[in-house]
Parts: structure tokens; sequence; C-alpha cells
């Protein structure tokens, strides 16, 4: 089982592949796809640092 600090060095790795996502989104003109991408984000980096990271 992962322990919570795994899972907040994953949370921030998949923050960090859908901030790539977005940015090729962005290159090639989907910008929807590049708002969802951003948003999606987000909202991981919330829950990363409301559930996830220790205070």
């Amino acid at each position: 089982m992962l322990s919570m600090n795994a899972l907040a060095v994953v949370s921030a790795a998949f923050a960090v592949l859908l901030f790539v996502v977005a940015l090729f989104a962005m290159t090639v003109g989907e910008l929807r796809g590049a708002g969802l991408a951003f948003l999606s984000a987000s909202l991981v980096i919330y829950l990363r640092e409301k559930y996830l990271v220790g205070e």
C-alpha cells in the first residue's frame, strides 16, 4: 500500500503531466482541451494540498 507521502508525490507528478498536456494542446490550437487540462491540474493540486500534504 502506498503511504500518504508517496500519494502526494504521485499526484504532483500527475499535475505536472497535466500541465504538459495543456501546453501541448495550446500549441496545436486545441484551446478547449488545454483549458480542461489546466482546470484538472488545478483541481489535482488543490486536492493534494488539502488531503495529502501534512500540516
